[in-house]
């Protein structure tokens, strides 16, 4: 049971209580009047309390109407407050003034009520009628609150209460009259609202004529309509809101429309009744009666008017109404006759009934002689078997809708592409047809043809890119599996092409592109595919039985054509091209693993420098693997402490003391075991973590060094050698370097940073510019593996270098005798060229007394190499400096070449202590 319900049982079961009240005080009045009396007044206090709950309960639940609900709640509660006041009065005494001012006020908060529960209506008409209609009711209930005999001996409660009851009549025909018919407030509570409040009405004038003539008591029956009045209010705080329907709306609207007549039936009726008991009307009903006539003559003209105006109102929107109609019509016409689409209606057998104007625009044909024919006769002959099915479903089927891709004859004999909508309005009494909405679509289908050739295909070369190649590799190995054969993929990488196009520009460079991709295209069969995946790269994809084979044959004529010169604005250029193969093998591979395969191929064709071919090997994906898993444990690495650096040392040679040391990198891995730079080193520069472990190794040389600082001879320092890649010759080092000393507090002359012969001349504007903040910090800078590379003396005199490290390659050579003159040679060259420029001069890898010998004789400043010690951690180098003297081997012989060098040592050569330039070298 809903709330509502709830509340009617409760409202049902206390209005019996408070009734059985009322009747049993007027009906024990006679008999006992003292509990009749007792009885009246909790009659009415009963009823009003529950009348009072029910209206604050509703104000709660509509907040929109709040306070009208809560203002009748206040009102009700006033009237009841009003009986009890004249209850407690003792019998005889004068009316209590409370009354007076009681009754009065609770009418005035009804009439507030009513005013907010039933806004006024905005229009101006309305509210004159509104006006009229109150003033009206005003005047017919003046009449009857003045014949209903209250006497003189009321005094003032015999004045302001029928006022006050006839200002809430008033109030409340105007609500009923104003009242939603069907909405927000619901009638039904409007008008119980407003019977219950004139019915406490009548039980005010009633006991105040009993109280003027002596007779009121609370048992009097004025309480009973007093109640009755009460629990009517409170059964409108529940009535339900209902939609109404036609019947219920008609009642209604009748009630509403007559409410305002009531009044004046009833003072109609009283002055009949005074006429019929012959008695003259007195002066105060003959003057409301005037003005009764008065304005209900207005009402009448203002009603009058109104008809009227609603009249014409009617006719002029009748009028616009025609009007627009037409308007539509014409607007409708001209947009079908000048729409671009073309809208057809055929019978059940396809035969044209109508047809648009547009006809003529798109394909050419005059309109009219297009009715009578098949629409069939204008498609494709497949198109039009495809259209009649349809149309069989069509015409089975009303309200079938379907949209289909035509091709349509135009009248010139050229063929349109369309888009046809097909309406099935079989069952249409205006139609009785099957609609077709034709729309050409020719340029959007070309845009699309356009779009798809753009997504699909390289625009420079015309060739495919990179998805529909892997789109056909990918059908290619889906068909496979229904077709036996192979599938082959080379991945094509050119050589030399980044230098023509860094050389003669980017326009020579697409040009040349253009060239090769037409050349590629001669080297294929029909069915294969080109493709340019990007920059200089390109695939073949080769599909057949003998796919290996064919594959090789199509590298090899790949090989031949790109082998003859390009003609690139009046000059020749040569280009090469390295190219991987990969074919199927266990029928399971993707195309991205294909093309992987490929890939990984040719970079092992470019490795070897020779370009050519190479077909791809299990092998080879597993050193990928390998290099891939070392990329990510090599990231963390430093983290776990797997590195660690060893330091070779680098030994005077005239004394044979160690005079500094060179970091090393070593990694140990958790499951490798020791990895060899070799194997990582290379990774690192790829990915770029290099820098981050060349910072740590910085920073760990730095740390070591300034320990060591105590080994070193007196008035010198003790230097520590670290190698920098590419990578690390960025701005940014000078401030990695300057960090790590300011940390550590090694000498900055301590710190030697190599670098590569190849490095210097990739990276010419950087590195100097790089190198010379180095040397603003008093860092040196020796040049690793000299001798490999440019050895230009331009290149030595640009850059601040301070040591030249000879090569390995070089050393091995000394002492063999003369078939190794040219090595022993360049050697001495790079030694006199040091002591000419002022550097000092190292020489890598010396592993045999020979090669050492050679070196003193050649006046070398310093050597390291296994003859002297491998390397190691740091703390096997600070047990080596226990026995440095037996550590170094002495040459045995040479004695010429000792005396040269003790000559060189008195004319000021730097080596064994001579100062060297600029604190060059390593003696400083």
């Amino acid at each position: 049971m809903g709330t509502r319900g709830v509340a009617g049982l409760r409202l049902r079961a206390a209005s019996g209580v408070a009734v059985a009240s009322g009747a049993a005080a007027v009906g024990l009045g006679g008999v006992l009047p003292g509990p009749a009396d007792v009885l009246g007044i909790l009659g009415v206090l009963q009823s009003a309390v529950l009348a009072v709950v029910l209206l604050a309960r509703r104000g709660s639940a509509d907040a929109p109407r709040r306070l009208a609900w809560w203002g009748m709640a206040v009102g009700v509660g006033l009237g009841a407050a009003g009986v009890a006041a004249g209850g407690v009065t003792p019998s005889g005494a004068a009316y209590p003034p409370e009354g007076n001012v009681v009754f009065p006020a609770a009418c005035a908060v009804v009439i507030g009520a009513f005013f907010v529960l039933v806004r006024t209506p905005g229009e101006r008409q309305a509210r004159i009628r509104a006006a009229l209609d109150a003033a009206i009711a005003a005047c017919a209930f003046g009449v009857m609150a003045y014949d209903v005999g209250v006497t003189e001996s009321a005094g003032v409660m015999g004045a302001v209460h029928p006022l006050a009851a006839l200002l809430l009549a008033t109030a409340v025909v105007m609500a009923i009259g104003r009242c939603p018919l069907d909405g927000e407030p619901p009638f039904a509570s409007v008008f119980a609202a407003g019977v219950g409040f004139i019915v406490m009405s009548l039980g005010d004038l009633l006991a105040v004529a009993a109280w003027s003539s002596g007779e009121w008591t609370p048992h009097h029956p004025s309480v009973l309509v007093d109640i009755a009045g009460i629990l009517v209010v409170a059964w409108a705080a529940i009535a339900p809101s209902r939609k109404g329907d036609v019947g219920r709306l008609r009642v209604r609207e009748r009630i509403a429309v007559l409410t305002p007549v009531v009044p004046m039936l009833g003072a109609a009726g009283l002055i009949i009744a005074s006429l019929l008991r012959a008695e003259r009307p007195s002066d105060w009903t003959v003057v409301m009666m005037g003005v009764l006539g008065v304005l209900l003559l207005a009402s009448w003209i203002s009603a009058r008017l109104d008809q009227l105006l609603l009249s014409r109102t009617l006719e002029y929107r009748v009028v616009e109404r025609t009007l627009a109609l037409r308007t539509h019509a014409k607007w409708f016409r001209s947009l079908v006759q000048n729409s671009s689409d073309i809208i057809t209606i055929v019978d059940a057998a396809g035969i044209i009934r109508y047809q648009t104007p547009s006809v003529e625009r798109v394909l050419g044909y005059d309109p009219t002689s297009m009715v009578g024919r098949p629409f069939t006769s204008l498609l494709a002959p497949g198109d039009a078997r495809r259209l009649e099915q349809l149309m069989v479903d069509a015409a089975l089927h009303p309200r079938f809708t379907h949209t289909l891709e035509l091709a349509m004859r135009h009248a010139e004999g050229h063929w349109r592409e369309t888009e046809t909508v097909l309406t099935s309005l079989v069952n249409d009494h205006d139609i009785r047809g099957i609609v077709l909405n034709t729309r050409d679509v020719s340029e959007r289908k070309e845009l699309e043809r356009q779009l798809l050739r753009q997504a699909f295909s390289d625009p420079l070369t015309g060739l495919a890119n990179r998805a529909l190649f892997s789109n056909r590799v990918e059908h290619a190995l889906a068909e496979r599996s229904r077709q036996p054969g192979d599938v082959a993929v080379l991945f094509l990488d050119l050589d030399g092409f980044k230098s023509v196009n860094d050389a003669q520009g980017h326009a020579i460079g697409d040009h040349l592109l253009t060239v090769v991709a037409d050349r590629l295209r001669g080297c294929v069969r029909p069915g294969d595919t080109v493709a340019r995946l990007g920059g200089d790269e390109f695939a073949i994809l080769v599909v057949g039985a003998q796919a290996e084979d064919v594959a090789v044959d199509i590298a090899q004529r790949i090989q031949t054509v790109l082998a003859q010169p390009f003609v690139l604005d009046g000059r020749e250029a040569n280009l090469g091209a390295s190219i991987g193969i990969a074919v199927t093998e266990s029928g399971s591979e993707t195309a991205d693993q294909l093309l992987r395969n490929a890939d990984l191929a040719m970079y092992r064709a470019k490795a070897s420098g020779e370009g050519g071919y190479v077909r791809f090997r299990t092998e080879m994906h597993h050193a990928l693997v390998v290099r891939m898993q070392t990329e990510a444990d090599l990231r963390h690495a430093l983290a776990r402490g797997e590195l660690v650096l060893h330091f070779q040392p680098t030994v005077n040679l005239r004394t044979g003391m160690i005079v500094g040391v060179e970091a090393l990198i070593r990694w140990y891995h958790p499951l490798r075991g020791l990895v060899r730079p070799m194997d990582f080193i290379e990774t690192a520069e790829e990915t770029g973590l290099v820098e981050s472990i060349g910072s740590w190794a910085i920073r760990e040389c730095c740390r070591h060094g300034a320990r060591w600082q105590r080994y070193a001879e007196p008035g010198r320092v003790f230097h520590v050698a670290v190698n920098v890649s590419s990578r690390q010759l960025h701005p940014r080092l000078p401030e990695v370097v300057r960090a790590a000393l300011s940390e550590t507090g090694m000498p900055p002359g301590a710190l030697v940073i190599e670098v590569t012969e190849s490095i210097l001349i990739k990276h010419t504007v950087e590195a100097i510019d790089v190198l010379r903040r180095l040397k603003t910090l008093g860092v040196r800078i020796a040049i690793d593996d000299f001798g490999t590379g440019y050895s230009s003396l331009s290149y030595l005199a640009k850059f601040p270098v301070d040591i030249l490290k000879i090569d390995k390659s070089f050393v091995e050579q000394l002492g063999r005798g003369r078939a190794e003159v040219d090595g022993t040679e360049l050697t001495r060259t790079i030694v006199q060229l040091g002591q000419v420029l002022r550097l000092g001069v190292v020489a890598e890898g010396i592993e045999t007394r020979e090669q050492y010998a050679a070196l003193l004789a050649m006046a070398c400043d310093y050597g390291q190499g296994f003859l002297f010690s491998r390397p190691l951690p740091a703390s096997g180098i600070e047990t080596l400096f226990a026995n440095t003297v037996a550590a170094v081997p002495r040459p045995t012989q040479a004695p010429d070449d000792v005396a040269r060098l003790a000559e060189a040592q008195a004319a000021g050569i730097p080596g064994l202590g001579a100062q060297p330039r600029d604190a060059a070298g390593l003696s400083a």
